[in-house]
């Protein structure tokens, strides 16, 4: 019989990772609105991609049954949280006019 913990660890796993996506899809619908109103273009199909990389890195995550040590799942988790954080800024600057 497999561990119940372990199952409860991927389930948890999937949930968070499934949860900061849903947040990088508000951010997407963010991009997409500011894009379609002020006519100034802010690439908001990019904003996609970072969700894409954590739910890669979450299912890998729980194929696996490890949270750590996982160096495809770890670059994936890298590579997912740079692009956020700079695309994040590029529309934050975007927003405000580079103030």
């Amino acid at each position: 019989m497999a561990d119940p913990y372990a199952l409860l660890n991927s389930i948890l796993t999937l949930y968070t990772w499934g949860g900061v996506s849903l947040l990088l899809f508000f951010l997407f619908a963010i991009a997409r609105f500011f894009e379609r109103k002020s006519a100034r273009q802010s690439h908001y199909q990019f904003f996609l991609l970072p969700a894409v990389f954590f739910i890669g890195s979450a299912l890998r995550y729980c194929l696996v049954g490890d949270f750590v040590g996982d160096l495809l799942a770890d670059l994936s988790r890298v590579v997912g949280g740079a692009l956020v954080c700079s695309l994040g800024y590029f529309l934050l600057r975007l927003m405000t006019g580079g103030r």
